[in-house]
């Protein structure tokens, strides 16, 4: 009988809000693994005290009455008054996800961290280890039960793309576990809308206007050749995927790899309307990825500006190449702003500012100019990252830092944008 490999996704519920519940002695000892609604009516958002900040995640009994990720506090809240409001504590929330990621390991040794809460795993069946996937699978979600009371959602399929979108099914099944088995993708996939085909974000609504796909299997029928004309190398990757077919593997290492860039976002207490204000904002976030692509050895040649406007609604992401690669805040700050004053309208309220540097070469050597002293700057950010890894971020910082649109003091005391 001939082996294949099964690719499974594993993804933890509601994460942080689980972490929240099952850690708390008042909630855990009445939760059930297959009865959603034994959980609390409990929220993960920002200062509970001033009612701010978006809800990060929340349990499925608050979800009932209507309460969704990346809603606002105060909105929630008025949808129900019965709301436990709790502040992320990402260091928890972290420490958790990787005792998690070694147990998958410990079942599944062919295993790759995807996010804080999901993993993909592989196993060759049929195989004396494994020789039911589906009890295999609920062996890994009975431990993480068990030892953490989280549940997990786990969807299987013949590759990683479709482990994923089987995954999604999962969450609204009974026991938490489906098995879409290579024969059968076809005849699920192809029924889906196509805002369901996962990977793709804006490029689904360009499928559905332009080429007037309503669902996978439409995507399917579309000549290859035409949707590399109209995306790039990215139509071959949508043919694939609308066939079911996927040819990434398992990389145990992904988080060893070499950075294929640097990014760094946040969201803002409030909407910023003033250009001054978010042009605060963008030199902080850069300066943070400057610092990263230094501490890597690394250097980039395209700079990308993200904004998302009031209500985390709508926005945009533009990026730059340059004429020659560089960390330094100095080259890539006027880029930037390049690219907000041609792409941001000038009055809408920005919410949400993200920085990212890509196309990146590792610093062999420096290059120098005929108008800069390289060496000198070099020096200057070595000096001044010595001083912040040893002192924190907020011990020297830019005076604009000290401004009402600063972000930089509130941001030093989290962990992923959240307070630990």
């Amino acid at each position: 009988m001939t082996r294949k490999l099964i690719y499974g996704l594993c993804d933890m519920q509601s994460f942080y809000a689980s972490c929240e519940v099952a850690s708390r002695e008042e909630y855990a000892a009445r939760r059930r693994e297959f009865d959603d609604l034994t959980d609390p009516p409990l929220v993960v958002s920002g200062d509970p005290a001033r009612r701010s900040g978006i809800i990060l995640a929340a349990t499925p009994t608050a979800k009932k009455s209507g309460v969704s990720n990346a809603m606002r506090l105060g909105e929630a809240l008025r949808l129900n008054r019965h709301l436990i409001v709790v502040r992320p504590h990402m260091e928890f929330y972290l420490q958790v996800s990787v005792r998690i990621q070694e147990v998958m390991r410990q079942v599944f040794p062919l295993q790759e961290q995807y996010s804080v809460d999901e993993g993909f795993f592989a196993f060759e069946s049929p195989s004396k280890l494994f020789p039911d996937p589906m009890a295999a699978a609920r062996t890994l979600q009975q431990k993480i039960w068990d030892l953490f009371r989280i549940r997990a959602r786990i969807g299987m399929g013949p590759n990683k793309w479709v482990a994923k979108m089987s995954n999604a099914t999962a969450k609204k099944t009974p026991g938490g576990i489906v098995w879409w088995q290579e024969d059968d993708v076809p005849s699920l996939l192809h029924t889906l809308p196509v805002d369901k085909m996962w990977g793709l974000k804006k490029r689904a609504e360009t499928l559905r206007l332009e080429f007037g796909a309503k669902t996978i299997g439409d995507v399917a029928k579309i000549p290859v050749g035409r949707l590399k004309t109209r995306f790039g190398v990215w139509g071959e990757v949508i043919h694939r995927w609308s066939l079911g077919q996927d040819i990434s593997e398992i990389n145990p290492n992904s988080f060893d790899a070499p950075h294929k860039g640097f990014s760094h976002r946040t969201t803002l207490p409030r909407d910023f309307f003033e250009l001054k204000e978010i042009a605060v904002v963008i030199l902080e976030l850069l300066d943070e990825v400057c610092y990263r692509l230094r501490r890597a050895n690394q250097s980039g040649r395209r700079v990308g500006l993200g904004v998302t406007y009031e209500r985390l609604t709508g926005g945009f992401w533009k990026a730059r190449t340059l004429a020659r690669h560089t960390d330094s805040p100095e080259d890539l700050y006027p880029e930037l702003m390049a690219l907000l004053d041609r792409h941001w309208d000038g009055y809408t309220g920005v919410r949400a500012v993200c920085v990212g540097v890509d196309m990146l070469q590792f610093e062999d050597s420096i290059q120098l100019s005929l108008f800069d002293d390289v060496p000198q700057r070099k020096e200057l950010y070595r000096t001044i990252d010595t001083i912040h890894e040893r002192f924190g971020e907020t011990s020297l910082m830019r005076a604009v830092s000290l401004t009402r649109a600063g972000q930089l003091r509130d941001r030093s005391g989290k962990i992923g944008g959240h307070f630990v």
